[in-house]
């Protein structure tokens, strides 16, 4: 009895450190919470947006939330492969709908913070039984550095409490042979795929992973030394290696050149194809000297029996998947029978990069002492500061060196040296760089563009999520069995102490948020669509045509009137042709891109969706003189813009 309320006061204790850091880590939005979002201005509108979309669907009989004319007016556009965040915003429009938006939004990426922390001690105590290994693996996961970039601005993101707790019920299925753990792990996934999508992705790949280290089906070996390959054939993969890498310096330092064979014109200005032919060969002579066997372990005790039991949990937890997010699912099929659902269209010299192999070299780019000259680096090789972060820190990294692994054919070892491992490979992406140079090694994740739905998580290095995740586990499990300083409680707290150092990331910068007179006055307007001016649609795979400017998703929530154009995850396609070819917002949308208008605007003028326009003092003398032009009357103004209505009596 004793033990188990000293086991409970430990965890009350963790618990309340981790309240404390959520408050800590996010500062100062606890001191904004109602009057401002977390990051720069840009991406995290949108869920402003989605929140108040949720409350509108709410509360107006027959309205569809994953259906919406409001943006994209007058065609209208689906969310279901939007990040529509649906079960967040569904809890801020019931249990929180006495809160503003904005305050519900703050509520819940504070206590999304906590559940990451919460959710991975919570794992790693169920593996190690280790209160102080517990809250190392909880802050390595719940404050990396991954987390720290995409709490500003990616609410959607900032969820990754699913994984480690998905994570959690699959071992209590498997080891605890759990049929009801298994039931629960497919309700985290359930809940994943109405929070964010990617992570779904993720939980898929971990489970994978997961149910191959528990089975082991394969048993590799290496070199098989009765039968060593000829030295005629290591000889000339060496020399073809030699010399593609003689060919690839040459033409990064000459420039390359170009010549014909007959008709075929054969350019050789990169040293990039060079580069992957070099390492084709490399791994060629790689197989050949270390002459690799993969072998079935059918007959090995308790194979059989580990493969039945990975059987049902996989059936029991996709199945329960299945169920849960079949309205979202349905809602998907439905969209590529349409030929309606949009994804990223891939050219070989612009697909999204992953993580660089510098990127653990040049530290934390959100740490409050060193992030500024972390950033100028990602800046100079032309890395994005927030989707290509690969700092694991100096403190995990002298963990894993000066401790020794636990039992390393245990299952539970198995399992997150193998997540490590391919969660490792999918954030390095698609192509392998180093310093922002593409190396011409193609990368598995190459594949990934070709298999439906897993195409569109198209940012590598969100993956790193999953490595944060497998490396918290690795360390707990370290830290449990460590001698000496490392395995005493001094010591342990001296590291936990240090990796919350190297992780810290406060003072966040805030975006503020405030509600012009223009707005307001739009507001008491009947109803009527409304063109923001300089106007423009954009989504997460375009630069988008004319304006990119976000904010007018949360004026959309002030004014709450349907918007012409707009941003969204994924525009459906012809969203600018058929703009293109609308009265006013066809010339709207060509002005604000530095182009001409059509044709007179008093003539489409009847025909415009446009009941409304805001037009900004940023708004060139063309669209302000064509705006101005239109049978309008001008309503109301502030120092930012001007109202204007469309008067067609």
């Amino acid at each position: 009895m004793r033990a188990e309320r000293a086991r409970v006061s430990q965890h009350a204790a963790a618990l309340t450190l981790f309240a404390a850091l959520a408050l800590g880590w996010t500062w100062p939005l606890a001191a904004r919470i109602g009057a401002a979002i977390p990051g720069e201005p840009g991406d995290n509108y949108s869920f402003v947006w989605n929140f108040w979309w949720m409350r509108r669907a709410l509360a107006i009989p027959g309205v569809e939330f994953f259906r919406t004319t409001h943006l994209f007016y007058p065609f209208g556009t689906t969310l279901v492969d939007h990040p529509h965040t649906a079960l967040p915003a569904l809890i801020a429009a019931t249990i929180l709908s006495p809160l503003s938006i904005v305050t519900t939004l703050n509520l819940l990426l504070m206590a999304f913070v906590f559940a990451n922390m919460a959710c991975m001690y919570a794992l790693a105590w169920d593996a190690t039984r280790h209160a102080r290994a517990a809250v190392l693996a909880a802050l390595i996961f719940g404050l990396s550095p991954y987390l720290a970039g995409h709490l500003l601005g990616h609410f959607d993101l900032v969820a990754a409490w699913v994984l480690p707790l998905f994570a959690l019920f699959l071992r209590r299925a498997l080891r605890g042979r759990s049929n009801i753990a298994a039931a629960c792990a497919g309700i985290v996934a359930a809940i994943a795929a109405y929070t964010t999508y990617y992570y779904v992705v993720y939980l898929m790949f971990f489970a994978g992973a997961c149910l191959l280290a528990w089975m082991r089906p394969l048993s590799i070996r290496w070199r098989d030394r009765s039968h060593p390959a000829p030295r005629w054939i290591v000889a000339l993969l060496v020399g073809g290696v030699g010399l593609l890498a003689a060919v690839a310096v040459s033409i990064a330092a000459t420039g390359g050149t170009t010549f014909h064979l007959g008709s075929l014109v054969v350019s050789m200005r990169t040293p990039q194809n060079t580069l992957s032919a070099m390492w084709t060969v490399s791994l060629i002579l790689a197989a050949v000297w270390w002459r690799p066997s993969v072998a079935g372990r059918g007959t090995c005790p308790g194979a059989r029996w580990r493969g039945r039991r990975a059987l049902v949990v996989a059936g029991i937890t996709g199945g329960i998947f299945l169920v849960c997010a079949s309205p979202l699912l349905w809602r998907a099929a439905q969209l590529v029978e349409r030929g309606e659902y949009v994804t990223q269209r891939y050219v070989w010299r612009n697909v999204p990069l992953g993580v660089d192999l510098a990127t653990p070299f040049i530290g934390h780019p959100r740490h409050p002492l060193t992030g500024s000259w972390s950033r100028r680096v990602y800046a100079s090789l032309g890395l994005d500061d927030i989707e290509a972060v690969g700092w694991l820190g100096i403190a995990p990294v002298l963990i894993l060196a000066v401790t020794r692994t636990d039992r390393p054919g245990r299952p539970d070892a198995r399992i997150w040296r193998t997540s490590a491992v391919v969660f490792g490979v999918l954030a390095l992406g698609p192509l392998l760089t180093a310093g922002g140079f593409d190396t011409g090694l193609r990368l598995p994740a190459i594949l990934l563009r070709y298999v439906p739905f897993v195409e569109n998580a198209r940012m590598p290095g969100r993956a790193m999520a999953g490595v944060f995740l497998a490396l918290a586990m690795i360390l707990a499990w370290r830290i449990r069995s460590a001698r000496g300083i490392p395995g005493s409680p001094a010591g342990q707290w001296f590291a936990i102490a240090l990796v919350a150092f190297e992780y810290w990331d406060a003072p966040i910068p805030l975006t503020v948020l405030d509600r012009p007179q223009v707005y307001q006055a739009l507001a008491a307007e009947p109803d009527g669509a409304v063109c923001e001016v300089p106007f423009g649609i954009g989504d997460g795979l375009s630069t988008g045509v004319g304006s990119q400017d976000r904010r007018a998703l949360y004026d959309a929530t002030l004014h709450e009137h349907p918007l012409v154009g707009g941003y969204v995850g994924r525009m459906p396609a012809d969203a600018a042709r058929r703009y293109e070819k609308t009265p006013v917002a066809g010339d709207l949308l060509r002005l604000s891109s530095g182009r001409q208008a059509a044709g007179p605007a008093v003539v489409d003028a009847a025909e415009s969706p446009c009941r409304y326009f805001v037009v900004h003092r940023t708004a060139s003398e063309e669209l302000r003189g064509y705006v101005e032009k239109l049978p309008v009357e001008m309503i109301a103004e502030d120092a930012e813009a001007r109202l204007y209505r469309l008067n067609l009596r």
